[in-house]
């Protein structure tokens, strides 16, 4: 547990912030006291052990006090007492008593919307990208500040009078296409966009007249293997021959525990020689040798056969230094509307 989940779940806490203050204030006087006794014998020139032993003697000594006070001070520390007992009280017939619920009941709802997925998305790409038009290259620091504003929720909605859900932000590359319902930045460097992680090299952003042709175009750099495979560097150059580029999936368990494949499939890894349940794994896509893909609506043009077909080599050919990338942005401003998307 880090010190932020600390402070959420036990200092914002009306009864353990309470008890927190009177272990710290405990703690604090008791400090105080030895700092205390401790010059008091160097400037009397006694030892430790009589100054305290003389501190002790006063605290032991019959003292005359007001009836008044002394009842005051018993009453106002039983207010304090009861108070605290009742918040205690509280607490567990609260903690006792909780229902179980479907944690479907506690999900936000979709937000309603009449708009098109080509609509949505320049609506977005507008809001991140204020004041562009044409096209335009965000080198990898100011690319990740304006896609943590374009990727900003929602990221679906339930559609008003067709029903259903729509989801309007996809990625396409070479005949693979997935929509996007999740992001998260991962480091200054990093982003999760889907299951896919990848560390952004930089973005090109056509902001089109025509609003249903824009679209992100993103390069990213390849990083280091998890360590979960051991793949060798000629197992890497073949995924690049065949694929034009290598990846690997694996599974993160508590945010820090890898796990193969296989192992997340099966929720199951041997951990310090025991078998422990992983139910609850993150699947992750981590990519070894650099990588580009497009971000579009889902009714955009490159939502089509001739994206597909097109884009295969070109885009494994931009990855190799045989094309460049802006003769591939010139290609896709000339694609058409697809009239049975939206």
């Amino acid at each position: 547990m880090n010190i932020e989940e600390f402070k959420e779940k036990y200092w914002t806490d009306p009864v353990w912030s309470k008890v927190i203050s009177f272990i710290i204030i405990g703690i604090g006087t008791s400090f105080l006291t030895t700092i205390y006794i401790w010059i008091k014998s160097i400037y009397e020139g006694i030892t430790f052990r009589e100054r305290f032993d003389r501190v002790v003697t006063y605290l032991k000594a019959d003292m005359e006090i007001n009836t008044f006070f002394f009842w005051l001070l018993i009453a106002i520390l039983t207010v304090f007492l009861v108070s605290y007992l009742f918040l205690i009280y509280q607490k567990l017939k609260k903690w006792l008593t909780k229902p179980e619920t479907d944690s479907n009941e506690d999900a936000d709802e979709l937000p309603r919307t009449g708009m098109t997925s080509t609509a949505i998305f320049s609506e977005k790409l507008a809001g991140a990208f204020s004041g562009q038009r044409g096209f335009k290259w965000y080198e990898s620091k100011e690319a990740i500040t304006r896609l943590e504003k374009f990727f900003e929720p929602p990221l679906q909605y339930e559609v008003v009078g067709k029903g259903g859900i729509l989801t309007p932000i996809w990625w396409f590359r070479a005949g693979s296409s997935m929509y996007i319902d999740k992001f998260k930045k991962l480091s200054r460097t990093k982003l999760l966009i889907g299951i896919r992680e990848f560390k952004i090299k930089r973005i090109g952003v056509f902001v089109s007249g025509s609003y249903y042709k824009s679209f992100i175009y993103i390069e990213t750099s390849g990083e280091k293997q998890t360590g979960v495979y051991k793949l060798t560097k000629e197992d890497i150059n073949r995924h690049i021959d065949s694929l034009g580029y290598s990846f690997e999936e694996y599974g993160l368990f508590k945010n820090k525990i890898k796990l193969t494949r296989e192992e997340y499939d099966d929720a199951s890894k041997l951990i310090k020689g025991k078998v422990v349940d992983t139910f609850g794994a993150e699947l992750r896509v981590r990519f070894l040798s650099d990588y580009n893909f497009l971000i579009a609506a889902n009714g955009s043009p490159f939502n089509s056969r001739k994206f597909d077909k097109e884009s295969s080599e070109t885009m494994n050919k931009i990855l190799k230094g045989e094309i460049n990338a802006n003769d591939f942005i010139e290609s896709l401003k000339k694609y058409d509307k697809i009239e049975y998307y939206n």
